[in-house]
């Protein structure tokens, strides 16, 4: 990584500039998007399951034909055009909101349109940061990670206001926020600058090679099964089952939904602190995954119980900090086994493997909440949770892994 050592560290800055305003205005998606379906349309969790699938499905369709684009595009150029390409669906749910036609069959046009830009960013995003960063990989994951959610959190904080300033205020401040990453993302990577690659058209054999490379790979492989089976678990629960928890369970709006948020985001903060100090020391990254995955689940049937408030608002915080723990040590083991000529592909199978199957998961959720009650739906998740992580301890290699300390290049 000598090319990224010699960089400015204002190419980094700008980067992490780039990932603040792009996950603020994803916080203030993951408050508004749900919202809009049970607490402004008043959808049931059923009709929630599908449109959060119609939001997630992109990522299990195209984000490995996004990860090929991304291994033959200049990425500061690519990634700042479809950090504007997200003005169409914001644009059209505004305007509906504006002209008080919003329906619930516009709802699922957006999501499609919005899942489906973000399986082309994600990939991007994630293989820009190696070529701007001389310190240590795990490190700027963690620093990357950090801003994402403290910057998230601060959506969902905004998103919070919804009762007061309304729909078409934050979704043009949404707008605004991906226009300003746009213009951060091009300064963190002028043209002629990071890895040249010869742009060519994507072909099936090149956008299945990351799949191959996976496959074949002894620590990724397994890494990439935990990832899919707890993305599917975890993410439905929380997208469908959280919503639904805020409306039917504590009878609460927009504005304490938000606070629920917040909570899981500060857990996920506090995580990526403790991470970034002590990651050097860390030498067995697969052990700390599965424990945390683990709790993760325990944590998920436990919210089952309509616990008071002053115990339900910590078990969001420590659901985070879980989730944060299993989300950063699996984006940074990915890259650290990725080839690097091959890099947007394996972080496209990854991002695959963790939202492909939370479609599915949300799907499946809403419609056992629907049939079967919503603590029921919980318990099963949270338990469910910790049997696959159980059986991923006792067979998949992944708690014995150790690895090689490695130190950031001079």
């Amino acid at each position: 990584m000598s090319g990224a050592a010699s960089l400015p560290s204002s190419r980094f800055h700008n980067y992490l500039g780039a990932v603040g305003a792009s996950s603020m205005a994803m916080g203030l998606q993951n408050v508004l998007f749900p919202w809009i379906v049970v607490g402004i349309l008043g959808e049931d969790p059923h009709r929630l399951g599908l449109a959060q699938m119609a939001v997630m499905l992109p990522n299990l369709l195209f984000i490995l034909i996004g990860g090929a684009f991304s291994d033959s595009r200049h990425l500061g150029t690519h990634l700042g055009r479809l950090y504007l390409v997200y003005g169409l669906p914001i644009g059209m749910l505004l305007a509906m909101a504006v002209s008080g036609l919003l329906v619930y069959w516009h709802v699922l046009l957006y999501a499609v349109l919005y899942g489906l830009t973000t399986a082309f960013v994600q990939p991007a995003r994630e293989s820009l940061l190696p070529q701007l960063t001389g310190q240590a990989l795990q490190q700027a994951v963690a620093k990357s990670a950090l801003i994402q959610f403290g910057a998230q959190s601060l959506g969902i904080a905004a998103a919070g206001q919804l009762d007061r300033v309304g729909l078409p205020v934050l979704l043009g401040f949404q707008l605004a926020l991906f226009a300003g990453a746009a213009i951060l993302i091009r300064r963190c990577q002028p043209k002629g600058e990071g890895i040249v690659t010869e742009r060519k058209p994507v072909r099936l054999a090149g956008v299945l090679e990351g799949v191959g490379t996976v496959f074949r790979h002894k620590r990724l492989l397994p890494l990439m099964s935990l990832v899919a089976a707890t993305g599917f678990l975890g993410i439905g629960a929380y997208f469908v089952a959280m919503p639904v928890l805020a409306r039917e369970v504590y009878n609460q709006d927009a504005g304490f939904f938000a606070i629920m948020q917040l909570c899981f985001v500060a857990g996920i903060l506090c995580a990526n602190v403790i991470f970034i100090r002590w990651v050097k020391s860390l030498r067995h990254p697969g052990r700390l995954m599965l424990i945390s995955l683990f709790l993760r689940g325990l944590l998920i049937a436990l919210a089952a119980f309509q616990l008071p408030l002053w115990l339900l608002f910590p078990l969001l915080v420590l659901w985070g900090m879980m989730s944060g723990v299993s989300t950063t040590l699996g984006r940074a083991m990915t890259h650290e086994e990725a080839p690097p000529e091959m890099r947007s592909r394996v972080v496209s199978v990854y991002q695959l493997c963790l939202f492909g199957g939370a479609p599915i998961g949300a799907w499946a959720t809403g419609y056992a909440i629907d049939h079967f009650g919503l603590m029921p739906s919980l318990v099963a998740l949270g338990v469910l949770t910790t049997l696959v992580t159980l059986a991923n301890m006792a067979f998949s290699g992944l708690w014995q892994q150790r690895r090689e300390m490695q130190s950031a290049p001079r």
